[in-house]
C-alpha cells in the first residue's frame, strides 16, 4: 500500500513537471517568436510588401499569431486554404477564421478570394533540417501545392535549433530566398 502511494507522488510529480516545461517550452516558442517576427519586419523584402501570405503555425513552428494581431489592417494578409483537392488564397479577417488542420485557425470559405499573382511576399513559418536537406512543415503535400502555386519572394522563418547548415533552402526546384532566424538571416 505504502509502495502504491509512492508511485503514484511520482505520477502526480512528473505530470507536474511537464505541465511546467510544457508552460515554458510555449513562453520560450512565443518569446523567440516575437524575436525572428522582429527581423522579418525590418527586411526591405517585408515593407515593400502590401499583400503578405503567411499562416498560423502548428505547435513546433515560429508562432505567427502575433504577426497576424499586428499587422492586421495595416497589410493585406493572405492565408492558404485547402479545399477537396485544390487550394485557394484567403484574405485574412478575424471575424471569418474557423479551426481548421489539427484546430488551427484557417479562414473561412466566405472570406475574400486573392489571387496567387497579388501575393508579395509569402512568410513560410515551418523551416526544419531533416536528415541531409532542408524540408519545410506541414508535410511535403500542402507544400507540393503552395510553392508552384506562387511567384513572390519566399522567406522561411525557423529556430535557430532547427538551422543545421547555412545554405539556401531548396524545395520542389525552387529555393526559399531567405530564412530568418532569431539571431541571422540566410540567404
Amino acid at each position: 500500500m505504502g509502495n502504491l502511494m509512492i508511485t503514484d507522488k511520482k505520477k502526480i510529480l512528473r505530470r507536474s513537471i511537464a505541465e511546467l516545461k510544457s508552460r515554458y517550452d510555449f513562453q520560450w516558442k512565443c518569446d523567440t517568436s516575437h524575436r525572428i517576427l522582429q527581423h522579418l519586419e525590418n527586411l526591405d523584402l517585408f515593407k515593400s510588401a502590401n499583400t503578405v501570405l503567411i499562416y498560423h503555425a502548428l505547435p513546433d513552428e515560429v508562432q505567427t499569431s502575433q504577426f497576424l494581431e499586428r499587422w492586421f489592417g495595416k497589410k493585406r494578409i493572405v492565408l492558404p486554404l485547402v479545399v477537396g483537392d485544390d487550394l485557394v488564397l484567403k484574405e485574412f479577417s478575424p471575424d471569418k477564421i474557423v479551426p481548421g488542420y489539427k484546430g488551427i485557425p484557417e479562414p473561412s470559405f466566405e472570406a475574400l478570394t486573392v489571387n496567387p499573382n497579388e501575393v508579395e511576399l509569402a512568410v513560410i513559418p515551418g523551416v526544419a533540417f531533416d536528415q541531409d536537406c532542408y524540408r519545410l512543415g506541414r508535410g511535403k503535400g500542402f507544400y507540393d501545392r503552395l510553392i508552384p502555386f506562387l511567384k513572390a519572394p519566399l522567406v522561411g522563418l525557423a529556430f535557430d535549433f532547427q538551422i543545421v547548415d547555412k545554405v539556401p533552402v531548396e524545395i520542389f526546384d525552387r529555393k526559399l530566398d531567405m530564412v530568418v532566424t532569431e539571431s541571422a538571416q540566410f540567404e
